[in-house]
């Protein structure tokens, strides 16, 4: 077997257990979603009928929205689910198109790889503080959700790593 040919079996291994994973984690997204969904109702119902709304409330539904898109990203990727302006791009000849979609899963690598790097050393700063690292209301840590958008991040870096390597693989055999 060509070492070409492991190559492309290792990668086609490897970004199978990459969809996997992002597929999950989208389960996960849906939860924390349908989370959000009941915090919300039930926060509003004990507010207006009872007049006991939850504490902590929009804290509690602020980091369900962190892992409910922040673990959505890959798997929209992967689905090509974000917004694109096919529009314009279809007005350009296909030469052009490839070179486009090469340019835009390299700006999107560069910008979520630096984001998750990022986000990665705000978990450490918060990590290293005593104090102003933990909610107002209920005192919840804040590392832990900035840990899940650090995943999510550089889950969708990675999907767009694999873009990438397939944009350009499609130019290169043509």
């Amino acid at each position: 077997m060509r070492l070409r040919d492991k190559l492309t079996k290792v990668t086609s291994r490897i970004e199978s257990g990459l969809h996997l994973v992002n597929r999950i984690m989208v389960y996960i997204a849906a939860v924390a979603l349908f989370g959000m969904m009941m915090i919300t109702v039930v926060d509003i119902t004990g507010r207006y009928v009872f007049s006991k709304p939850i504490s902590g409330a929009w804290e509690l539904v602020s980091f369900t929205l962190v892992g409910a898109s922040a673990f959505a990203l890959g798997y929209c990727q992967i689905r090509k689910g974000h917004i694109r302006v096919d529009f314009l791009l279809k007005r350009f000849p296909g030469k052009m198109q490839e070179a486009l979609t090469i340019l835009a899963n390299f700006l999107g690598l560069a910008a979520f790889s630096v984001m998750c790097w990022r986000v990665v050393l705000y978990m450490q700063y918060y990590l290293s503080i005593t104090k102003g690292n933990a909610t107002d209301t209920l005192h919840i840590p804040l590392y832990p959700f900035v840990l899940v958008l650090a995943i999510g991040t550089g889950m969708l870096a990675l999907v767009l790593l694999f873009d990438l390597a397939h944009s350009i693989t499609e130019v290169t055999r043509k």
